[in-house]
C-alpha cells in the first residue's frame, strides 16, 4: 500500500466537501483529483457510514475513509480499526430514547437499522439525502455496531448526562451522532497515519461542527468552513469559505496544496 505521500487532508463532508444537495461539486471532485496527483493522500472523515458516501467517493476517487465519528477506519479494501459500542449499552440507549419520544438508528459498516420509524423521522433521512434504513429493534443483538444516531430535535445533553460511558455529538438540528467515548474523528485519523506509516508528514483537516472539533484541533492545519460553528473556527488555523462557496478550493489553495 502506497505510504510516499507528502501529506494527509482530511475532507468533513456535510457542510464541508458536499454541497447543500449532499453532493460534490465539480470544482470540489477536480479540486480532489489534483490534490492527490500532486501527492496528498485525501481521506473523507464523517459521522455517516460506509454506505451513505458513495455521493463522495465516487465522485473524487477517494478510497480512504474515517467514517461513523472515528469507529471505523479503512483504507482501500483494508479495515485497519473498528471499535463496537456493547450491545448491553446499545439497548439502553434505545430504551432512553422512546422514554424521550425519540428513534435511534444503529450503524454497522455495511447496514443501517431503525429502532423505530416516524413521520419526523422520515422527514430527517429525506433532508440528508439518505434512503430510510429498514426497522429492526434488535439489530444490536445481531451485528457489530460502532455508531448509533439518534434521531431527535432535542439537545445531546440529557443523554450525555445518563451516558458518560458515550460521546453524543449533536451533528444536525435532528441528529446525535453517538460512539463510545474515547472515540472521535481525532482517534481515527491517529489509527489511520499509523495504520499507514504516515506519523511523520503533515495533517490537513476541513470541518464545519460539533464533531469536527476534535480533528481541527490536533491537525497541524485545522480549516474551518466560512458555514462552521464558532468553536471549530477558533480552533482553526485558517478560516475559508463556505461549502457552497468554493471553500474547499480556496482552502487548498491557501496552503498551496492544488
Amino acid at each position: 500500500m502506497q505510504n510516499n505521500y507528502r501529506g494527509t487532508v482530511f475532507f468533513d463532508l456535510d457542510g464541508t466537501l458536499l454541497n447543500a444537495q449532499s453532493q460534490v461539486d465539480d470544482s470540489v471532485a477536480t479540486a480532489v483529483h489534483q490534490l492527490k496527483e500532486n501527492g496528498y493522500l485525501p481521506v473523507i472523515s464523517t459521522g455517516r457510514s460506509p454506505i451513505e458516501i458513495e455521493a463522495a467517493t465516487s465522485t473524487t476517487g477517494i478510497d480512504t475513509y474515517i467514517t461513523l465519528n472515528g469507529a471505523f477506519v479503512q483504507s482501500q479494501d483494508k479495515v485497519i480499526y473498528q471499535n463496537n459500542i456493547k450491545p448491553e449499552l446499545v439497548k439502553q440507549v434505545i430504551e432512553q430514547a422512546e422514554k424521550f419520544g425519540d428513534s435511534v438508528s444503529m450503524h454497522s459498516p455495511s447496514e443501517s437499522f431503525l429502532s423505530e420509524a416516524s413521520p419526523f423521522v422520515e422527514e430527517f433521512y429525506q433532508a440528508v439525502n439518505i434512503d430510510l434504513p429498514t426497522i429492526d429493534p434488535f439489530f444490536y443483538q445481531k451485528g457489530d455496531v460502532p455508531m448509533v444516531v439518534v434521531v431527535s430535535n432535542g439537545d445531546s445533553q440529557r443523554y450525555q448526562e445518563k451516558f458518560p460511558e458515550l460521546k453524543f455529538y449533536k451533528t444536525g438540528p435532528y441528529s446525535i451522532d453517538t460512539v463510545e467515548k474515547d472515540v472521535s474523528k481525532m482517534s481515527g485519523i491517529k489509527h489511520l497515519i499509523k495504520g499507514l506509516d504516515l506519523e511523520d508528514k503533515p495533517v490537513y483537516a476541513f470541518g464545519d461542527g460539533t464533531n469536527d472539533l476534535p480533528m481541527i484541533k490536533y491537525a497541524d492545519y485545522g480549516i474551518a468552513m466560512g458555514n462552521g460553528i464558532d468553536s471549530v473556527k477558533e480552533a482553526a488555523t485558517y478560516i475559508t469559505t463556505e461549502n457552497v462557496n468554493g471553500g474547499i478550493v480556496n482552502g487548498l489553495k491557501h496552503y498551496n496544496l492544488i
